[in-house]
């Protein structure tokens, strides 16, 4: 049916949910497969309800019998705008509704002009609105700008700041149509279709486990891999081929599979790696909100790393497609020098062009790829969604626990995934099965894993576990369920 050896894991998981259903039916599988945290918990209710808000008014705001926004000049007076639609607000909601949208667009506004005066940008409330209402954007009326609406890129910076404690400013964020996306936009910039930089035979430094994903990149583009360590149980920086000069270095930071985030230390092992290698840092850091304040390889290699992020994760909306790419100031001039490009516009421009499709000739460079409701969901999240994201936050860290005491796992201060071996769960019997059938006995008891082999390093496949290895995704359901899965795996692995 399927090997773990040689098929993708991700087609694999799909044919593992087929069976689970198949078997106990559909209401009954606890699908740990998956990373989408949709599955399991809710966007934020709060920001989904102002940006359906904000759309509502956009229709008003924005109709073809009497108002637009089209000119500066058309919000010139805010306070007017603001009394029209509180009068909207009261005529269409209940009152104890409108209250609570009118006070929510108040908290909104104040936001996004602490967040612009931080940058130096003398923002009023028409500038807010302007942002919000021009030219029907955030229902999706328009092309929008290359690098993502200015709005959006002011509130994302600073979410960045509160987080991550780094300095950066809406002129480092260029938004994508999710992680994936950036992903796709670095390499096609750095590869044989951009500017060159990486060629066919180049070495590349990758961790191992890694997302799996990233391995297949590497080899459809003929780059030599060169792994470091991860350990699984531990998350800790194992080794690093200090041999060796990669021209990039791949890092996903905190690291999925194993859901750990790398200590300082660890990082300026890596930066210093980096440095004596002369080597671009490419850092994927979607998981890094799971670990407040981290550090970050952007904070300590800031010249030299190009930073991926984005809300899908942090916020449960996988399907938002809202990420970024992340340049610092320091980083633009030194890193158009490296790839090969003669100055740092000369490397956005580029940039740009590699986020379309096809190739890099900037023949689609008039739209940022990332619809306006994308972009209002993914303000909206930020800016409303603290409590339910501190809530999101416990529930993972009791998922986490819940499991790991079920199936008595090492595993500690991780979060999002944990990777272990099925057969060093205590008292399995099951150790002369193959994975394959290990992995159906498993679906046919109604729990889905992904398996993990394939997010290693060719280097470390045959290593004792590695084979029999698989990525629990704790997102996807509550710590009941984590329990009563635990309980399955036991009754299917350590029964005689």
């Amino acid at each position: 049916m399927f090997s773990v050896k040689n098929d993708d894991p991700f087609i694999i998981f799909k044919k593992l949910q087929d069976i689970a259903r198949k078997e106990v039916g559909d209401e009954n599988v606890i699908d740990l497969s998956r990373g989408d945290p949709g599955f399991g918990f809710t966007p934020s209710i709060r920001g989904r309800e102002f940006a359906s808000y904000i759309i509502f008014l956009d229709t008003v705001l924005n109709s073809d019998s009497e108002n637009r926004f089209t000119t500066r000049k058309d919000v010139k007076n805010s306070d007017s705008i603001l009394k029209q639609i509180k009068n909207i607000t009261f005529e269409t909601y209940k009152e104890d509704v409108a209250n609570k949208l009118i006070s929510e667009l108040e908290e909104f506004i104040e936001f996004s002009i602490s967040a612009a005066i931080y940058e130096g940008k003398d923002w009023q409330k028409e500038d807010v609105l302007w942002e919000l209402f021009s030219y029907a954007a955030m229902s999706g009326g328009s092309y929008l700008n290359p690098h993502g609406q200015t709005l959006t890129r002011i509130i994302t910076a600073a979410w960045h700041r509160s987080e991550l404690e780094i300095d950066i400013k809406s002129e480092d964020v260029i938004l994508t149509n999710g992680a994936s996306h950036a992903i796709g936009t670095v390499f096609k910039l750095l590869g044989e279709e951009g500017c060159g930089y990486l060629k066919k035979g180049d070495s590349v430094a990758i961790a191992s486990p890694v997302y799996s994903p990233y391995n297949r990149i590497i080899e459809e583009r003929g780059l030599k891999p060169i792994s470091y360590t991860m350990d699984p149980i531990t998350g800790e920086l194992s080794s690093l081929p200090i041999n060796t000069k990669p021209k990039a270095i791949i890092l996903i930071d905190p690291n999925n599979p194993t859901g750990f985030s790398l200590s300082q230390d660890a990082l300026n092992t890596i930066s210093k790696f980096a440095k004596d290698s002369d080597a671009l840092v490419i850092t994927d850091e979607v998981y890094s909100s799971f670990f407040p304040k981290k550090e970050t390889m952007i904070k300590v290699a800031p010249e030299r790393t190009i930073c991926i992020n984005a809300r899908s994760k942090t916020e449960r909306s996988t399907g938002l497609r809202s990420g970024e790419i992340i340049i610092m100031p320091e980083g633009r001039e030194n890193i158009a020098k490296m790839i090969g490009l003669s100055d740092s516009e000369n490397f956005e421009q580029f940039l740009m062009f590699s986020k379309a499709p096809g190739r890099t000739g900037g023949q689609f460079q008039h739209t940022t790829f990332v619809p306006g409701p994308s972009q209002l969901l993914s303000m909206s999240h930020i800016v409303l969604g603290t409590r339910e994201r501190k809530a999101y936050m416990k529930n993972l860290k009791n998922n986490r626990d819940t499991f790991c005491k079920g199936l008595n796992l090492p595993h500690k201060n991780n979060t999002y995934y944990i990777i272990f071996d099925l057969d060093s769960i205590d008292g399995c019997t099951k150790k002369d099965l193959s994975v394959e059938d290990k992995l159906i006995l498993l679906a046919k008891a109604g729990v889905v894993f992904i398996p993990a082999y394939r997010f290693f390093a060719e280097t470390d496949r045959e290593k004792s576990g590695v084979l029999t290895s698989v990525r629990a995704s704790i997102v996807n359901t509550t710590a009941d369920k984590l329990n009563e899965a635990a309980e399955r795996v036991r009754e299917a692995l350590c029964m005689s």
